[in-house]
């Protein structure tokens, strides 16, 4: 299965049908589109589904036809703003650069796009929303934890060269990718970073994250006996 087939078919597991081609995806599509809006703007308690379906004009009774409850609509949203992301980290991942290169490009690319994703922002701004995410269906988030591991492990490994990571070692260097998203807010906060763009920051720091995951080699211990003649010499 190719990489943007994946991306896609992960995130929509959390969208639903959004097929153009059909009345209810069409459908499906405009409940999303107004209700990103509204939450990114009036956050979770603000947002009414009396006023969400006064404004696609649709019966209330219709929006829970397509999400049972308002969370189930939230987790929608913040999936359904990441279908825009998945040309370019397909582009990334299927570049021809060496594996390093691409991995600082994933880093850039995933801090930038939410920086410019206005859920994405709230739901990192706003700590009711974001820990509404604690009831999010754990095989949801497993199938997430999965992909990332299935698209970052091939990266990884080519930059690790000869060494082979252990499972602890490839979860934490995949874990210290994923969080360096909760800096995106930053990127937006000139005073965070003054005289420094948001894409030289996060440039900068996808250097120093990548550069740093390489093992380091084994140190070389001296013999006890080559200590004592140093030492004598």
């Amino acid at each position: 299965m190719g990489i943007s087939k994946k991306l896609t078919e992960a995130i929509e597991k959390f969208v639903g049908n959004i097929d153009p081609n059909t009345k209810k995806g069409r459908k499906r599509v405009a409940i999303l589109s107004a209700a990103s809006q509204m939450f990114a703007t009036s956050g979770y308690r603000g947002t009414s589904m009396d006023e969400l379906a006064k404004q696609i004009g649709v019966a209330k009774g219709t929006l829970y036809l397509y999400f049972p409850k308002k969370i189930d609509l939230l987790f929608a949203c913040a999936a359904y703003e990441k279908l825009e992301w998945v040309p370019q980290l397909t582009a990334i991942l299927e570049g021809p650069e060496p594996a390093a290169d691409r991995l600082k490009q994933w880093i850039i690319a995933g801090m930038l796009l939410v920086s410019r994703s206005p859920l994405m922002l709230r739901l990192l701004e706003d700590n009711e929303m974001a820990g509404l995410f604690a009831e999010c269906p754990p095989e949801l988030l497993d199938d997430g934890r999965d992909l990332s591991k299935d698209l970052l492990q091939p990266l990884l490994d080519e930059v690790a060269g000869r060494h082979r990571w252990s499972a602890v070692e490839l979860r934490d260097r995949i874990n210290v990718i994923q969080s360096l998203y909760y800096l995106a807010p930053v990127l937006r906060q000139d005073f965070a970073h003054p005289g420094t763009s948001a894409e030289r920051y996060a440039a900068i720091l996808a250097d120093m994250v990548v550069d740093g995951l390489r093992p380091r080699p084994a140190r070389k211990e001296n013999h006890p006996h080559e200590n004592v003649t140093s030492l004598r010499s």
